[in-house]
C-alpha cells in the first residue's frame, strides 16, 4: 500500500529545502528566497497570522535563512533600491529570541518605559529557539516546545535573573511544587528505555530500563531494572559488547582502576574518554563504542569520541561514575532535588510570551490584567499588534537584517543605520543604539566595520545543530502499553524520544487518558559518521546534513522509528499520527568549550569575550556571548549589553 504522508506540511512541501538549495549560487538563491517569502505570505492568507499552529518544516524555516545565506555565502552587496522608512528609534535589537526580547525589556526599564524600541527578526515568529508548537486532534489543543525546553543552571543564577522572574510573575517554587507533576510517569507505569532498531541490529528491541540516563531530564520517569547482565543479554548486541557494557555500567573493581589512574596521573582534560575506556577498562568492541557514542549529544552536541575524561566524568558516562563522584565531577542525585522540572507547557516559549506581553500587553486581548505568567498560557496572541506604530516596543517579523553601520565615523556617530529585507525589498531604519542579539557567526557579515580580530572571534562560535520533531499522536495506548515514557536510541535516526513533560499550568493540563491526543518529541543531533572530528567540524557537517534534508525524509524517519519502537504494542503510523512539526535548527545551541580541542579556552577566558565587545553604538547580546546555551545566559548577556549602552 502506498504510504500516506502528512497532507498539511511545510509551505514549500520540502521540495526546495534540499541539496539544490545548499548548492545554489548567483541569482538562484535569491529566486529561492523570493519563492519562500511569497509562500510565507500565502500561508496565513484568509486566517489569522498565528505561527505556533503551523506544522511541517519549522525552526529555521523556508523564508528565514535565504537572505542571510545570500549575504554570507555569496557576498551579495547589491540589494536594489533601499526604502527609507524615516523611522528612528532609541534602540534597534537584531534578533527576537529570548536574549533580544530581554534586551528590549531591560532597555525600556533603564529608560522608564519611555524609549522607542524596534526588534527585527528573520523568522516568522518571535522567541528564537524558544518556539511554541500547537496541535489539534479530536477537538483538543495540545502544546509543546520547539527548541529551548526549560530553565536550567538555576543554582548559578545571578540575583538579576531572579529579580526578572519576580517582575514577570514567574514563580519557580510553584513550578516545582504544583505545576510539574512528579507522579505522572509512575502513575502511568512509564520508565526510561533503550531502543535497538532492526535496521542496525537485525531486530527491534526495547530495553525496559533507563540506561540512557533520561530520568534526570524528565523528573519522575522510572529507572526500571538494574540487572545489567539480564538487560544486555536480551539485546541484539554481540556477546562481547554485552559483557563490556555490563562492566561499564556496574564498574566492578573501580577502586583498583582509580588507584592505577592516580598513580599514572594523566591530565583528565586532555585524556580522551574513549582512550580511557580502552586503557583502563579494556574496551575494544566496535558495538560498545557505537552504543555509547550518542549518549552525550543532547547535552554537548558531540559524539563520545570528542569528550575528555573530565567531560565524561561530569556527564556521568559509563565507566566514570565512581571516579567522577570521588573527585567531585558529579554527585549522587539528591532525593529532595526537584530536578529539571521548571517547564512551561510550551518550554521557554512561555518565558518569551511573558516578557513580550510585559512590553506589548495588547498582544493578549483576553488578559485584562496579568498577575502571573500562568494567565498567558492559554491566552490567544494577536500577532497583528506586534508592529503597531503606537507601541513603544515594536516587533517586526520576517525581517532579515543585512547591514548595521554607523552614520559617520564610529567615535562621532550619533546614529546607526539598520538595513533589512522585508517583503522581498530592502528597508532602512535608524537608531541611537543597536544590540546584536542574533547569532555570532552572522554578525561579521552584517557589521562589516567591526575590527578584524573581533570578526574572527565571532566566527568561532559554530552552533550545535538540532532537530526537534514533534508528533501529535491521536492517542497514546501503545506508548502506555510499552511502559516507555522516554528512550535513548543509540543507532536510530532520532537518538532520543520523549513523551510530553507533565506540566499543569494556567488551565492547561497533561493528559491522563490514553485515549486522548499527546505530543511526543523525537530529537536528532546529527553526529557525523566519521569519528575523531573536532566539535566545530562535527557541527558544520551536521548543519549541512539537516539543511539539505527535506521534510518528507524527516517525516519518513519519524514514522519508521515510531513503528519500530511501539508497533509491537499496536502503534500504526498511518492510523495514529495526526500531524508532524519538524523544528530544524541548522544553527542551534551555542558553542561551548571542549578541553580536548579548545587549547585551554573556557567560559572565563575564551574568544567569546573578545567577540562581545561593544563597538561604538553597537553592543552584542545572545547566548553565544556567554558561550553557553542556557536561557539565563542569553538573558544576562542582554542585560550586560544594555548596561554597556546606557551606563557612563
Amino acid at each position: 500500500m502506498a504510504r500516506k504522508g502528512i497532507t498539511r506540511r511545510d509551505f514549500l512541501n520540502g521540495t526546495l529545502v534540499g541539496t539544490g538549495a545548499l548548492m545554489m549560487g548567483g541569482g538562484d538563491l535569491a529566486k529561492f528566497a523570493q519563492a519562500a517569502e511569497a509562500e510565507a505570505a500565502a500561508k496565513s492568507k484568509g486566517t489569522p497570522y498565528y505561527p505556533p499552529k503551523w506544522t511541517g518544516m519549522r525552526g529555521s524555516h523556508p523564508g528565514a535563512f535565504e537572505r542571510a545565506h545570500e549575504l554570507a555565502r555569496e557576498g551579495r552587496e547589491d540589494w536594489g533600491g533601499v526604502t527609507e522608512t524615516d523611522e528612528e528609534y532609541d534602540l534597534v535589537v537584531v534578533g527576537g529570541g529570548a536574549s533580544g526580547l530581554a534586551a528590549a525589556y531591560y532597555f525600556q526599564e533603564a529608560h522608564d518605559w519611555k524609549a522607542k524600541v524596534l526588534v527585527l527578526d528573520n523568522h516568522d515568529d518571535f522567541g528564537g529557539h524558544a518556539k511554541r508548537n500547537e496541535f489539534e486532534s479530536g477537538g483538543k489543543m495540545r502544546m509543546t516546545y520547539g527548541g529551548s525546553q526549560g530553565f536550567d543552571n538555576i543554582a548559578n543564577w545571578p540575583e538579576e535573573m531572579w529579580e526578572l522572574l519576580e517582575d514577570l510573575g514567574i514563580d519557580l517554587d510553584k513550578f516545582e511544587s504544583e505545576n510539574y507533576d512528579h507522579g505522572w510517569f509512575k502513575r502511568h507505569g512509564l520508565k526510561g528505555g533503550v531502543y535497538f532498531d532492526a535496521k542496525t541490529w537485525g531486530r527491534d528491541h526495547m530495553v525496559p530500563a533507563d540506561l540512557g540516563d533520561m530520568a534526570p531530564v524528565m523528573p519522575g520517569l522510572g529507572e526500571g531494572d538494574k540487572d545489567y547482565a539480564a538487560l544486555f543479554a536480551a539485546t541484539p548486541l554481540p556477546e562481547r559488547a554485552q559483557k563490556e557494557l555490563i562492566k561499564l555500567y556496574e564498574e566492578p573493581n573501580a577502586h583498583a582502576m582509580i588507584k592505577r589512574l592516580d598513580e599514572e596521573d594523566p591530565s583528565y582534560d586532555s585524556y580522551p574518554y574513549e582512550k580511557f575506556l580502552m586503557d583502563y577498562w579494556n574496551i575494544s568492541h566496535p558495538a560498545t563504542f557505537q552504543f555509547l557514542r550518542k549518549l552525550p549529544t543532547d547535552e554537548n552536541g558531540v559524539g563520545a569520541d570528542a569528550l575528555s575524561l573530565t567531560e565524561a566524568g561530569i556527564a556521568g558516562m559509563p565507566g566514570t561514575v565512581k571516579l567522577g563522584r570521588k573527585y567531585g565531577l558529579s554527585q549522587e542525585t539528591d532525593p529532595n532535588d526537584p530536578g529539571y522540572a521548571h517547564h512551561f507547557p510550551d518550554g521557554n516559549a512561555g518565558f518569551c510570551r511573558t516578557i513580550l506581553y510585559t512590553m506589548i500587553p495588547e498582544v493578549a486581548p483576553s488578559v485584562t490584567e496579568s498577575k502571573s505568567a500562568e494567565d498567558l498560557i492559554l491566552a490567544a496572541f494577536d500577532y497583528s499588534v506586534l508592529d503597531d506604530p503606537e507601541n513603544d516596543t515594536r516587533i517586526r517579523l520576517n525581517a532579515t537584517v543585512i547591514e548595521v553601520k554607523h552614520e559617520g565615523p564610529v567615535d562621532q556617530a550619533e546614529q546607526v543605520a539598520v538595513t533589512y529585507i522585508f517583503d522581498g525589498q530592502p528597508h532602512r531604519v535608524k537608531a541611537s543604539n543597536v544590540i546584536m542579539a542574533c547569532w555570532n557567526m552572522v554578525i561579521p557579515f552584517v557589521c562589516t566595520e567591526l575590527p578584524e580580530k573581533q570578526k574572527e572571534a565571532l566566527a568561532l562560535n559554530v552552533k550545535i545543530p538540532y532537530v526537534f520533531a514533534n508528533v501529535m499522536v491521536k492517542n497514546w495506548h501503545a506508548i502506555k502499553a510499552s511502559g516507555i515514557g522516554a528512550a535513548y536510541c543509540p543507532t536510530s535516526y532520532y537518538h532520543l524520544l520523549q513523551t510530553e513533560y507533565p506540566v499543569n499550568m494556567g488551565g492547561y493540563a497533561v493528559t491522563e487518558d490514553a485515549n486522548e491526543p499527546m505530543p511526543i518529541t523525537l530529537i536528532r543531533v546529527p553526529v557525523p559518521e566519521e569519528r575523531g572530528l573536532a566539535p566545530r567540524d562535527q557541527f558544520r557537517e551536521g548543519r549541512n546534513e539537516i539543511f539539505v534534508t527535506e521534510f518528507e525524509e524527516f517525516e519518513t524517519e519519524v514514522r519508521n522509528q515510531l513503528n519500530g519502537m511501539f508497533g509491537a504494542h499496536g502503534f500504526d503510523d498511518q492510523r495514529d499520527i495526526e500531524s508532524i512539526t519538524v523544528n530544524r535548527w541548522s544553527h542551534g545551541y551555542s558553542y561551548t568549550y571542549f578541553t580536548l580541542w579548545d587549547k585551554g579556552h573556557s567560559i572565563e577566558n575564551g574568544p567569546h569575550i573578545q567577540a562581545r565587545q561593544p563597538f561604538g553604538r553597537i553592543a552584542i547580546a545572545n547566548s553565544d556571548a556567554g558561550a553557553d546555551s542556557w536561557l539565563d545566559v542569553g538573558v544576562m548577556q542582554a542585560l550586560r549589553a544594555v548596561r554597556e549602552l546606557t551606563e557612563d
